[in-house]
């Protein structure tokens, strides 16, 4: 019965990997700029995507598109300045219409496939549910690479244990045959998991060679071949040759754990590499040995085999603690928190991986009260518990082969862009609205009050768009709270959000971000300083404060074209914000089609000069440049 026990458990470990979910990539998608669903006033420069891990360039592409599929993109993807996790690709200037961005994004830690897409707008909000959406959630090669990691850690767990059952001599003679097919095991993994990501990449093997995920593979294979050479000694040299494997295998470990989600954790990567190592390393010495020395007490009991048994617990032992402890400080990096282990596939195979731990371990634990008194007079105990041990090793192994394989809950955690929080009090009523994004365009409002009622009802007015008529909506009760879904917040700016509930009004203020712009600064001399932005492709705004000194200023803005030329504006709104103080309007006149005069009151530190401009077709432009002034 028990041994039935054993294999049902197996049995049901195995179906779990089989119906486990399609793999999906690592590298999911965190932010977008522009976001998701948003509505802009001009054409971006660029759109840049960022991942939850680094993407490989050479292996990725994005891809922008108009309504009718005309591909918008200038020059490939390429890695973001400060942000190794982030690839941005140029656009041509982008009239008033929706775009449609696609991904194929290659992680140079895993690699792992990542495909999605998204539409945002210039000018035209786009389609209602236009969020990104990860579009393959797996693909022919999640069977291939499951099997592959699979044969591999197999392989490698027989290579660890045998070396260390020849050091520390609880394994016979028949351990280099056994080490034999433990590098046919390994190889073999290896070679189906170099096909499945090569069909990730969907570029010949060269070109895979070349990226890091291609080297990572080359590494595994030198270490691999060295464990094959190894062998061929261990044919004179037992001892040695069994240890040179060992290593070998150590080593082949080492490099395929830096390859895969420890390199991506929370936590420092060194730290978590190091026990992701110990953890694959203490399990080979822990199953590879026991059959190493199934294999060595072949027979009839005897004096040496009982000693070989008395040895190899004493090491099981200290390797199945280090397996928990490393096992469960990996679970706490990956895992967001406790309730992801019933919530996530990922957290239902570390379930899964736990419970056949466990059972290993408690068949450890009958080894050491009953086959191990009794070894010297009966080994058939230990055969037969050892057989289930093995079976249970198999289906573990295999559960980890899924671990390495689906993303973990850590990797998605902060794929949200910044949300908007503001609170206030008026009327008797304090309204507390927070939004799931500070990008414009779609978005999610919620609104908890205390001391009023309902109805609900949000109006939005932008404090720096004179002309802009205001909109509003309508929220829904759900629980203690009051939500409601709307592109209200149309574009990048200040908002003046007005919460009515019931006769009150509580007046907020929140600040819908702009995507990053380029700075640039020129000090000549004798002259103002001109801080330049680029706005957009076609556009640049600049700011010359005289005197760039605390106290009044003159700051002259102008607009130009892309050639620097200057070009009229139909109006101008300029805001200044000292520190990180609320940014308010500044007395403004114009002195030229494209040039305006803004009196500003500098202070010692960080400044922040915002200019939002309307050109005569209509088209917004808004622009910020930080001045750190000395006092």
């Amino acid at each position: 019965m028990a041994r039935r026990g054993i294999v049902l458990l197996a049995l049901a470990a195995l179906l779990g990997l089989a119906a486990a979910p399609a793999t999906r990539a690592h590298g999911g998608l965190r932010l977008s700029n522009p976001s998701a669903g948003a509505t802009l006033g001009a054409s971006p420069a660029a759109v840049q995507l960022s991942f939850s891990e680094q993407p490989e360039p050479s292996l990725s592409e994005i891809r922008v598109l108009a309504a009718d599929g005309e591909p918008l993109v200038v020059g490939p993807a390429t890695l973001v300045a400060g942000d190794p996790n982030a690839l941005a690709v140029r656009v041509k200037e982008l009239p008033r219409g929706v775009y449609r961005v696609e991904w194929r994004v290659v992680s140079a830690v895993d690699g792992h496939a990542t495909t999605g897409v998204y539409a945002f707008g210039i000018g035209v909000a786009p389609p209602v549910g236009a969020g990104a959406q990860e579009l393959e959630a797996g693909s022919p090669s999640s069977a291939l690479e499951l099997a592959g990691r699979w044969l591999l850690l197999a392989g490698l767990a027989l290579l660890v244990g045998i070396a260390a059952a020849a050091a520390a001599r609880f394994g016979g003679a028949g351990s280099v045959p056994l080490a034999a097919a433990g590098w046919v095991l390994a190889a073999a993994g290896l070679a189906l998991v170099a096909e499945a990501q090569r069909r990730y990449a969907e570029v010949p093997v060269a070109d895979l060679l070349e990226t890091p995920v291609g080297r990572a593979l080359l590494w595994r294979g030198v270490a691999v071949a060295a464990a094959g050479a190894a062998l061929l000694l261990a044919r004179r040299r037992r001892r040695a040759g069994l240890t040179a494997a060992g290593l070998a295998a150590l080593a082949a470990i080492g490099v395929h754990v830096t390859a895969g989600h420890a390199a991506a954790g929370g936590w420092p990567s060194g730290a978590s590499i190091a026990g992701q190592w110990a953890h694959f390393a203490a399990a080979g010495i822990w199953l590879g040995g026991l059959a190493a020395l199934l294999l060595h007490v072949r027979g009839g009991p005897s004096a040496v085999k009982s000693a070989a048994v008395r040895r190899f617990s004493a090491v099981a032992l200290a390797a199945l603690g280090l397996v928990a402890v490393t096992g469960v400080l990996r679970a706490v990096d990956e895992l967001g928190s406790w309730r992801e282990l019933g919530s996530t596939g990922y957290g239902r195979a570390v379930v899964l991986k736990v419970l056949l731990v466990a059972a290993i371990a408690g068949l450890g634990a009958l080894h050491r009260r009953r086959s191990l008194p009794a070894a010297a007079r009966d080994l058939g105990p230990l055969r037969r518990i050892s057989q289930g041990e093995l079976l249970l090793a198999a289906a573990a192994l295999a559960v980890a082969a899924v671990l390495g394989s689906i993303p973990p809950p850590a990797a998605g955690q902060g794929a949200l862009p910044p949300g908007i929080e503001a609170s206030g009090t008026a009327d008797g009523v304090r309204a507390e609205l927070t939004a799931a994004s500070a990008s414009p365009g779609a978005n999610t409002f919620t609104v908890r009050l205390d001391g009023g009622a309902g109805p609900v009802r949000l109006r939005f007015r932008p404090l720096d768009d004179p002309g802009v008529a205001e909109t509003t909506l309508a929220l829904r009760r759900e629980g203690g709270s009051f939500t409601g879904a709307g592109d209200n917040l149309a574009f990048d700016g200040r908002w003046r959000v007005t919460v009515e509930a019931g006769r009150a009004r509580v007046p907020l203020e929140v600040e819908v971000q702009t995507p990053p712009q380029r700075l640039s600064v020129e000090r000549i001399p004798g002259q103002a300083p001109k801080y330049t932005v680029k706005v957009d492709l076609r556009n640049l705004m600049r700011f010359s404060p005289e005197p760039e000194r605390p106290g009044r200023s003159l700051v002259t803005v102008t607009s130009y074209d892309e050639i620097e030329d200057e070009q009229p504006l139909a109006s101008l709104v300029v805001t200044h914000a000292a520190g990180d103080g609320p940014a308010r309007q500044v007395p403004v006149r114009r002195v030229g089609p494209g040039r305006f005069l803004a009196e500003v009151e500098l202070v010692a530190g960080k400044n922040t000069l915002t200019g939002i401009a309307r050109k005569p077709d209509g088209a917004r432009l808004r622009a910020s440049a930080g001045l750190d002034v000395r006092g």
